[in-house]
């Protein structure tokens, strides 16, 4: 494709200054090439022929292999507004390069690493979900509506959230976990529903309804990081210490992690932790019980590996990577000298050149093992932390092929006979009962709006 040329507009005067020189197109496509995306997603406003050039597939994947990234993506939760939250992804010196908004009651990040990001919330006990794809500023509204098989079933507590990717077909599924009796610790089964979204080969969002799946081994929960997806394998730490029991009746050993399989919607059964970590309680001589080694455990991906997170007080912070599933072999990689700042911190991933970035409370704090000194980047607000793997100069939506339109919000939401989607239905309805609630009436604007790269001033 031609390398464009601005051009001055119909009617101008102006004239080329003397001595001016253009640029062969080799240096110039160089030279747009280095600039970050923030930067070219602005250029496309130039003229017709530059957003033609920066939109091109090649130019777009070139741009991608020159700034890999990563990029670290944070949400703040709106605590004095309407409960929605601030979307922000960042490289890792901690510069904005994309800003969103959600309007999500009581946003929550969910810790993934995929081109796509997720944004739980809770309402009347239902988990609601909005998958976003951060290069078109598109959002898809996830139906509450049970799949038909739950159609009997009164109580629906939503306890575990996951999205993740299917390697063998690119497609993305979603697994959610729920009580039935409004208890993660109670003994009734848990029921599990999976949704799939399409991206694979073959794509479209045709199947993206709920559907349900065999129940998971013990009660399971994605709350403060205890459960992840690598490699299409969702990964829940067992509550080991309030729930002693499987639901067949075997008893749950310390440290141990339920398998869902996204590609097969199967559980795989369960995965050992560490030994070391297993015995830390013998090893403590009664400074530490079930309960609290079960919250100073998480489960993060780094660099394509599961990773169990052992951060107790006063004792270093322990990376366990998961190197062999089948023979359940752990090997700890890092143990990092305890600092306060990194309690129940969030490690990311493992740079190129071995320094390891790692997300806690208001901070981004990247470490380096050699010096053990760490550079930090203030990230006011957050608390959760997620990978983004995409490009954010693609065009081509996420979520056209049968998600619509919802005419009230705009996000996309899967089609029944409405044409607003769940969440705005729920407000609609209660607007019609009370139409001055003035609560409502704040939560029907965008559910997803995308604050201009350069704010006009």
């Amino acid at each position: 494709m031609a390398m464009p040329t601005p051009r001055a507009a119909q009617g101008s005067q102006a004239e080329p200054t003397a001595g001016a020189a253009v640029l062969p197109e080799d240096v110039l496509r160089d030279i747009l090439l280095r600039l970050p995306a923030k930067t070219l997603c602005c250029f496309r406003a130039v003229c017709r022929s530059w957003r033609s050039f920066l939109s091109d597939p090649l130019f777009i994947a070139a741009h991608k292999s020159k700034h890999p990234g990563p990029l670290i993506v944070t949400c703040i939760r709106d605590l004095l507004g309407d409960g929605g939250g601030t979307i922000n992804i960042m490289d890792l010196s901690g510069h904005v390069v994309r800003r969103m908004t959600t309007s999500i009651e009581d946003a929550t990040l969910l810790c993934t690493r995929l081109d796509l990001i997720c944004v739980t919330g809770e309402k009347d006990c239902h988990t609601s979900g909005h998958v976003i794809d951060p290069a078109t500023g598109h959002t898809l509204a996830l139906p509450y509506k049970r799949a038909q098989e739950h159609a009997h079933v009164k109580a629906f507590f939503s306890y575990a959230f996951e999205l993740g990717q299917v390697v063998s077909t690119g497609e993305y599924k979603a697994l959610r976990c729920v009580s039935v009796d409004s208890s993660c610790h109670g003994s009734e089964p848990m029921i599990s529903e999976v949704i799939t979204l399409g991206g694979g080969r073959g794509g479209g969002d045709r199947h993206a309804r709920w559907r349900e799946r065999p129940c998971p081994p013990c009660p399971v929960t994605s709350g403060s990081k205890k459960s992840v997806v690598v490699n299409g394998v969702v990964y829940f730490l067992l509550d080991f210490g309030s729930h002693r029991f499987t639901y067949s009746g075997d008893r749950v050993e310390p440290c141990s992690i339920a398998c869902f399989d996204l590609e097969a919607e199967e559980w795989m059964g369960t995965l050992r932790g560490p030994l070391q970590v297993r015995n830390f309680i013998e090893a403590g001589n009664g400074r530490c019980d079930y309960s609290d080694l079960f919250r100073k455990l998480s489960l993060v991906n780094m660099n394509g590996f599961l990773v169990m997170v052992h951060d107790p007080m006063g004792y270093p912070l322990d990376l366990w990577f998961l190197v062999d599933i089948e023979k359940c072999l752990w090997d700890r990689k890092y143990s990092i000298g305890f600092q306060y700042e990194n309690l129940f911190a969030q490690p990311l991933l493992v740079l190129d050149d071995g320094r390891i970035a790692i997300g806690t409370s208001d901070l981004l704090r990247i470490y380096d093992p050699v010096s053990e000194s760490y550079t930090e980047f203030q990230m006011a607000g957050s608390r959760l932390f997620a990978i983004y793997t995409g490009n954010l100069l693609s065009l081509k939506s996420s979520f056209t092929s049968e998600a619509k339109h919802c005419t009230t919000c705009g996000c996309y939401f899967i089609p029944e006979a409405d044409q607003h989607c769940e969440e705005c239905m729920w407000h609609l309805y209660w607007l019609s009962v009370d139409p001055d609630s003035e609560y409502h009436k704040s939560r029907m604007p965008l559910s997803l709006s995308v604050i201009p790269l350069f704010p006009e001033t």
